[in-house]
């Protein structure tokens, strides 16, 4: 059940699915209505850290009057639309009882199938993490090829990002890295440099309850900074500070020539920096207008032989650079060369979609269109109320024309995946969170938006469902979710089996193929309110393969590309 806390003026509260977590929800202008501002430091500022978290967390944001142009009106944006973070005992609140305290010394056991043959798993480690109070939220993990071997890679709210053996859990040399306190949200993106052997690891740092501090940031493979980059806002923004926070993740993909990643800011900027490098590349930043917390997709949309980079965003209303924006949010499609040789700070837009509603959820892209057409599909938000595209999922074609939308059960934030359910072609799935501790995942038709099943779930889904390979040759739906992990049949959507419920989860799972079968790795939260990362071996199911979407924005780059259409 939702926690009732009275809403400070200008801001209004929703339940956090963590253990001791709640979030508040306020424009940019927070200020303008009456908060009192938020104390922020520098990234690099002595003294923050997890000593400072609780009041850089108990502190009000807002982010004031953004554009201010020579002759525009004042321009604000809906940056805290992905929530603050507060310690429910700052209130005198228990923690909500969803989470069982101890695991037992079984592993969970299937449901009854009939005569169904169910493939076998166990808990092959578990690692608690030492970030109590700060723990791992709604980072993804992911697969990193470092010099200690295959490990999977995650950040916490602590500001660590860890890097831990997939074979055993133990932590690799050199790590975890460390931001400097700041909260890493965004999930690791990888990539091997020119001359290099093994994995850099690229992160967003900062989230909504940070705006001023954050930026891009690169490890190397041994666990060391390679380069950090601030965010510099526009000159007219009232509030521009030293930096701001970057929640999204950083995909990977060729720009320019170059290795490039690519991610928004909570501020008006979206990055394309070189891997190598860190530096900006030409024809950026790229002003956004507003926040933004979806991670881009980087794909060749038109056949080309050069990417274009695929975002959501959120928008207020107001005049900057002489453009009017209406309230809501965007998805857009930016050229690879952004606004070079336009003379616009935004121009180089190949096209966008606006529906009346933030558009928070990281888009997939892919052939699931009629035809096998190239389409993209991306979720809404929660932030403006009484909008028309709140719980909507929707499907554009490349010239970002609306191809079919669908109003689901509850938020759509959760990005979409593109998986071959033996159901013809490549189904989007997607999960929604309720906001009353409840959830579904939904398959649906790829050419129409058709419901081919329907599943609720006890708990929210705030991270994204993945795939697993069955023996038949079709997907099953891995779904985590506030209270536990579930694996759903891909052409039915029957609960196939619990595999976990002693964590909580709000990130995608992460899908990896061993002998014998596949591995399942989970990062989330535990009845401590401390990060747990949990590694499954899966018998009987399989890694990877046409239609598979085996994590977060589909592969280790984060491109958010499907290239098979089943």
């Amino acid at each position: 059940m939702p926690w009732d806390v009275p809403a400070p003026p200008g801001a209004r509260w929703s339940e956090y699915r963590g253990p001791r977590h709640l979030q508040t929800l306020a424009p940019r202008a927070a200020r303008a209505h009456g908060s009192p501002p938020l104390q922020v430091a520098p990234r690099r500022a002595v003294g923050w850290g997890r000593g400072g978290g609780a009041e850089r967390e108990t502190g009000w944001a807002g982010r004031a009057a953004l554009a201010t142009l020579a002759t525009c009106m004042p321009f604000t944006a809906s940056l805290l639309s992905r929530l603050l973070v507060l310690p429910v005992a700052a209130f005198g609140l228990a923690p909500p009882a969803g989470l069982p305290t101890s695991r037992p010394a079984q592993p969970p056991h299937l449901l009854s199938a009939g005569t169904v043959p169910v493939p076998v798993f166990h808990l092959s480690w578990a690692r608690a993490l030492p970030d109590a109070g700060h723990p791992v939220a709604l980072s993804s993990p992911n697969l990193a090829q470092l010099p200690g071997g295959p490990s999977v890679v995650v950040g916490d709210r602590a500001g660590h990002v860890y890097a831990l053996s997939l074979s055993d859990g133990r932590g690799q040399p050199g790590w975890p890295a460390s931001t400097g306190g700041v909260p890493v949200d965004s999930s690791p993106s990888v990539a091997v440099l020119a001359g290099q052997r093994y994995d850099t690891v690229f992160v967003g740092v900062g989230n909504a309850a940070t705006p001023g501090e954050g930026g891009y940031e690169a490890f190397s493979p041994d666990g060391a900074e390679r380069w950090y980059t601030p965010v510099h806002n526009p000159p007219t923004d009232p509030a521009r500070g030293a930096t701001s926070a970057v929640p999204a993740s950083l995909a990977v993909g060729e720009l320019q020539g170059h290795l490039a990643v690519v991610a928004p800011s909570a501020g008006q900027e979206l990055y394309a920096l070189d891997a190598a490098t860190g530096r900006p590349l030409t024809g950026f930043p790229w002003f956004t207008s507003d926040s933004g917390f979806s991670t881009p997709a980087i794909v060749d949309l038109y056949g080309t032989g050069t990417n274009e980079v695929v975002v959501g965003g959120d928008q207020t209303p107001g005049l900057a650079y002489g453009v009017h924006y209406s309230r809501g949010g965007h998805l857009r499609v930016v050229g690879a060369t952004g606004m070079a040789g336009t003379g616009s700070p935004a121009g180089g837009l190949r096209c966008q979609y606006s529906p009346d509603q933030v558009v928070q959820s990281s888009p997939a892209v892919g052939p699931f269109l009629g035809g096998g057409r190239l389409g993209i599909v991306v979720g809404t938000g929660r932030f403006w109320p009484g909008a028309a595209a709140t719980d909507e999922l929707f499907a554009l074609t490349a010239h970002c024309q609306l191809a079919w939308s669908v109003h689901l059960d509850g938020l759509t934030g959760s990005s979409p995946a593109l998986v071959d359910l033996g159901l013809g072609g490549l189904s989007v799935v997607e999960g929604t969170d309720n906001a009353h501790g409840g959830g579904s995942v939904y398959a649906l038709d790829g050419r129409n938006g058709a419901v081919a099943w329907h599943t609720p779930l006890p708990g929210e889904v705030i991270g994204s469902v993945v795939s697993v390979g069955t023996p038949a040759g079709y997907q099953d739906v891995v779904a985590p979710t506030t209270g536990g992990a579930f694996v759903l049949d891909g052409r039915t959507g029957r609960l196939v089996a619990t595999i976990e419920h002693y964590v909580g989860l709000q990130s995608a799972p992460l899908v990896t193929s061993q002998p014998g079968g596949a591995g399942l790795t989970l990062a989330g939260y535990n009845s401590s309110d401390a990060g747990e990362v949990l590694h499954y071996s899966l018998s009987g199911w399989t890694a990877g393969g046409p239609g598979s979407w085996p994590q977060f924005h589909h592969d280790p780059s984060l491109s958010g590309y499907s290239a098979t259409a089943g």
